[in-house]
């Protein structure tokens, strides 16, 4: 019960806080950590939805001043209307005659709409073209966390997370090598915030005036994420953030800036000086300690996971991974287009395993759709067509508006987010053929939170479009 009270306690924090980016940074820096609490608490139900419960107080807590300051009304925000359509859509697929049952359907609110409030809170925060500026700065610097953490196990071997909780050694039994958790709940799983925070402390580079504290910030935080790719094997996230590196150079390469095309290529250098000092200095004090570890498995003391990333080269490292998307997509659009009740994926379809077969027909259904390596075929599962269709759409749309508003924008903080925006965007929907970056934290709580940063960046840049220009300022 220990670990229960701290979301709890985060959330009475978050609603107290009058700051409303500092009300952001405590939100992500509980996200950052929330998945070392889970394994040490073995999941404690409070804890599970610790990150949900946190944001739906701070959503709640602002909507309730609004209405007490007789200014509550639904934001003029884009694609508010689609996000209602989905909400509503989803709330329908509680009366799937498919459905699991009432509890399970509930529990998958956690996938598909209790990060939405991030949307809202993310434009609400930003304000000015600083802000945008401060809350990169911020995430780049609660990124450290995992990844400190991350490099600082795969040193000490196993016995740096195996002594803590059984759970840890349940959650990587079935993994080849050694890879350490970061304060994330799955081994490896610290590369994801290297994913989602590097293409932002990237964009601090390119952004002219900057000050030289917040430019070392980036560094040191590139720098360190990249180490953390290398050290925990997960391939899928580090083709993302090149994907997404590439992406934001070339809308900026577009208006001819080349400090964006400048900032990948240091990303590139700083990546390879990671690696050289992981595989010179870590290294071999991790496969020494694995070794010496008695609980570690034959097969670890034979691999090492830096070796991974070599792997990138290979044609079948891109051919024979993540197979049968296509199939599974196919199966659900056939056989289940309005969904197969929800909560049949995601985190959740472990925790209700029993309920999702409690009767014949249930287990027959969880049988067909199961759970797939894929988003568009689990989102298929629990929405259905129409679910998907409107996700698509908001996913799509903000694409679209987030490159525009790269490519046109003249103030250079708001056209270098912007430009970073869609490129995280972008490969959420490429990485979505082989994971479910839209069904699970933290990649699902960046991106409403972005989404809302994003609407920020258009009211920006139209205020700034209406106004003379002024000479800039240094922004932090």
């Amino acid at each position: 019960m220990t670990y229960a009270v701290i979301p709890v306690l985060v959330a009475l924090v978050c609603v107290w806080l009058g700051r409303r980016l500092l009300t952001v940074a405590v939100l992500f820096g509980y996200l950052a950590i929330e998945g070392l609490l889970k394994l040490l608490s073995n999941y404690n139900p409070v804890v599970h939805v610790g990150m949900d419960l946190a944001v739906l107080a701070v959503a709640g807590a602002w909507a309730a001043r609004a209405t007490a300051a007789h200014q509550a009304q639904v934001p003029r925000l884009p694609w508010v209307k689609a996000i209602g359509l989905y909400v509503l859509w989803v709330v329908l697929e509680l009366f799937n005659p498919y459905s699991p049952g009432l509890v399970p359907a509930l529990a998958a609110f956690k996938a598909h709409l209790t990060m939405i409030p991030l949307y809202f809170i993310g434009a609400a925060a930003v304000r000015k073209q600083s802000d945008v500026v401060r809350l990169f700065a911020a995430l780049a610097a609660i990124a450290l966390v995992p990844y400190a953490a991350a490099l600082l196990q795969y040193a000490l071997g196993p016995s740096s997370v195996l002594d803590l909780s059984p759970r840890y050694w349940q959650n990587i039994s079935y993994y080849h090598e050694w890879r350490p958790f970061g304060t994330s709940a799955v081994p490896g799983g610290s590369a994801v915030f290297a994913f989602l925070a590097t293409p932002l402390a990237v964009a601090l580079l390119v952004v002219p005036r900057l000050s030289t504290r917040v430019r070392w910030l980036a560094i040191v935080s590139i720098t360190l994420a990249t180490a953390t790719f290398v050290v925990s094997g997960v391939r899928q996230v580090l083709l993302g953030c090149v994907l997404s590196l590439l992406a934001r150079a070339v809308l900026t390469a577009s208006r001819g800036r080349g400090r964006g095309l400048v900032a990948v290529l240091g990303f590139f250098v700083l990546g390879f000086g990671a690696y050289v000092g992981v595989q010179s200095w870590l290294e071999p004090i991790s496969i020494e300690n694995v070794r010496a570890d008695p609980r570690s498995p034959r097969i670890w003391r034979e691999r090492s996971v830096t070796s991974r990333v070599l792997t990138m080269g290979q044609a079948s490292t891109y051919i024979e991974a993540r197979q049968g998307g296509l199939n599974a997509i196919a199966q659900r659009l056939t056989n289940y287009p309005f969904g197969a009740g929800l909560g049949r994926t995601g985190s959740g379809a472990a925790t209700f395993r029993a309920a999702l077969s409690a009767t014949p027909m249930s287990a027959k259904v969880q049988e067909e759709v199961g759970w797939s390596d894929n988003y568009f075929a689990d989102e298929l599962t629990d929405v259905g067509i129409p679910g998907l269709a409107i996700m698509a759409t908001i996913l799509v749309g903000m694409l679209g508006n987030a490159a525009r508003l790269a490519r046109r924008a003249r103030d250079p903080v708001i056209s270098t987010a912007a430009a970073s925006i869609a490129g995280i965007i972008f490969t959420f929907g490429v990485i979505s053929w082989g994971s479910q970056p839209l069904l699970n934290n933290p990649t699902l709580a960046y991106f409403w939170l972005l989404a809302g940063v994003l609407a920020a960046l258009r009211r920006l840049d139209a205020d700034a479009a209406e106004s003379t220009p002024a000479e800039a300022a240094p922004v932090a």
